[in-house]
């Protein structure tokens, strides 16, 4: 009588097959994943809605009555003017035609010019200095003023370049545009005095110099509205910022704007 010996063979072949089985199982998971993630990134970078409306802007309902009722109580915005030795540098990162870099440049001298002299006219000294009494004889004093024809004393004194009388006074003054939500590719575009500049909305924000007019007045157009959810965008200069009311494509805000 002998003893039967194990069938080692067949021992080994059923512990292969589950282990084969977990490999195929585990491969399969693997590639369905992959296969997954494909798809997503190829919908996400498509643009397709599915995923594009997580990634805009969310504003809230309250936020939104919030912005718009600060802009409307807002009487103006307080803003930096560029200082004298900053003018150059400033309009060279405007943007401008050489045309229009030498117009520009020559008003706002002109604006600086009148404005000088406008101070010094109010100022203490030369009041003192208007108050004076002069001492030479009467007959001598109408010997130095010519006698004037009645056409020419109807006819009013042109108005020098630049007063505010006739409009024309500009300022340059910094303005910086940023998203106040999310960076999603807001479009906007401000225009004043006939400048205008196209910005994509960033967080960070971009800073730049803009020529104010006389009647203060800053437009900003709403161009693209990134991923949705309304162009969020915010004006600062200096210290002072506005939170505008979150634009739709196509308005246009108008803000009213002093600078300092």
């Amino acid at each position: 009588m002998g003893l039967e010996k194990p069938d080692v063979q067949r021992g080994s072949k059923a512990d292969t097959e589950p282990k084969l089985s977990s490999i195929f199982a585990k491969s399969f998971l693997a590639a369905a994943l992959l296969s997954g993630l494909i798809v997503a990134g190829a919908f996400y970078t498509s643009g397709n809605t599915l995923f594009a409306a997580y990634s805009g802007d969310s504003v809230s309902d309250s936020d939104r009555n919030a912005r718009a009722e600060a802009f409307n109580s807002m009487q103006f915005l307080q803003i930096s003017k560029v200082e004298a030795n900053d003018i150059p540098a400033a309009i060279d990162a405007m943007h401008l035609s050489p045309a229009n870099r030498i117009e520009i440049t020559r008003e706002v001298e002109a604006s600086r010019s009148t404005q000088s002299a406008d101070s010094h006219a109010s100022s203490p000294a030369a009041s003192r200095e208007l108050a004076k009494p002069d001492a030479r004889p009467v007959q001598e004093v109408a010997d130095h003023v010519a006698p004037a024809s009645s056409a020419a004393l109807a006819a009013p004194a042109p108005a020098a370049a630049g007063a505010s009388g006739d409009g024309s006074r500009l300022t340059l003054a910094w303005v910086r545009l940023w998203d106040t939500d999310v960076e999603d590719g807001d479009v906007v575009r401000i225009e004043s005095a006939g400048y205008s500049r196209t910005v994509t909305l960033t967080n960070h924000g971009v800073t730049f110099a803009v020529p104010v007019p006389a009647s203060g007045q800053i437009r900003i157009t709403g161009l693209r509205d990134g991923d949705g959810g309304g162009i969020t965008v915010g004006l600062a200069s200096g210290a002072a910022q506005a939170v505008l009311p979150v634009m739709s494509v196509g308005q246009v805000l108008t803000l009213n704007v002093r600078t300092r």
